[in-house]
């Protein structure tokens, strides 16, 4: 049931190593004894191709959502006990990353990253090199560039991470096994899991921490045109990436104050713990806002 992330910009050769991984993988597992771990187990693939993803999904902020949600689906169906889930996808956002991260640990199974690192300039020749059909328009290839959250080891959801070189030789197979397979998964904690307030002020916090996103949320429309992709900032949620995609239009302070008080009075009895408040608040708010 390990769920193994590739992550890179476009055209740097992850689907090649993605390929490449499952052929090693399929080899291993056949090779393997009844009671030796990673016995009998399934490898599951999905990329862009596969889920139906174009390019130009990744063009605009609704569409580049979608695309994300389908990602998240296949992810969510197919892991299990028995099945290596592996994402080939650009997957170059922290919180989307998080989001897994935390998709994996409600399960209880192993993760890993594998980065595969290029030069700007290899990944534009590489792509002028692929079939007209299949290539990245070059103004989208040098924004996702541009956007590109590098992975870091230190981050739990980014962790284990295993880097490749565009022009390695050789899969660092071994590692990838021992981080998917033979590692001891780790145990859900209070990262996946809500947990009851035990603060006398909890709903002072929710009104709060609530009013905190919405701030940002104004600024943000202050400082930039309308839609995109705010990065919520607070240290009461342990500085977790925290994302929110703002439909292509103007959101009021009227609307997001209606959206605000819906959201402290659905979890007015709730309880929730302080470093969830910020997270869930984010999801609620972008669900409605693109939904409206």
């Amino acid at each position: 049931m390990p769920l193994i992330l590739f992550v890179g910009y476009p055209s740097s050769g992850k689907s090649s190593w993605a390929s490449k991984l499952v052929k090693r993988l399929e080899d291993r597992i056949s090779s393997v004894q009844p009671t030796e771990p990673g016995a009998n187990m399934k490898v599951i693939l999905h990329s862009d191709e596969t889920l139906g993803i174009a390019h130009e999904m990744y063009r605009e902020s609704a569409s580049e959502k979608a695309a994300r949600g389908e990602q998240m689906s296949a992810v969510r169906r197919d892991l299990s006990k028995n099945n290596i889930v592996i994402l080939d996808g650009l997957n170059y956002i922290k919180g989307f990353r998080y989001q897994l991260f935390c998709e994996s640990k409600n399960l209880g199974t192993t993760y890993c990253v594998i980065q595969v690192i290029a030069p700007n300039q290899v990944c534009f020749d590489w792509n002028s090199s692929r079939p007209e059909g299949c290539r990245w328009d070059t103004d989208l290839l040098n924004a996702l560039i541009m956007r590109f959250e590098e992975p870091d080891g230190r981050n739990r959801w980014d962790s284990p991470l295993i880097p490749i070189s565009y022009d390695d030789k050789e899969l660092p197979f071994d590692d990838i096994w021992r981080s998917i397979v033979l590692k001891k998964p780790p145990k859900p904690n209070h990262s996946t899991f809500m947990q009851p307030a035990s603060a006398a002020n909890y709903l002072q916090e929710l009104d709060r921490l609530t009013s905190e996103v919405v701030d940002q949320i104004i600024e943000y429309q202050n400082l930039n045109q309308v839609g995109g992709y705010v990065v919520i900032k607070s240290k009461a949620s342990n500085n977790l990436p925290i994302h929110i995609d703002l439909p292509p239009r103007t959101v009021s302070l009227a609307q997001l104050q209606r959206l605000r008080r819906t959201y402290v009075s659905l979890n007015r009895m709730r309880s929730l713990d302080s470093n969830r408040i910020i997270p869930l608040f984010a999801q609620f708010l972008d669900n409605a806002l693109n939904s409206e």
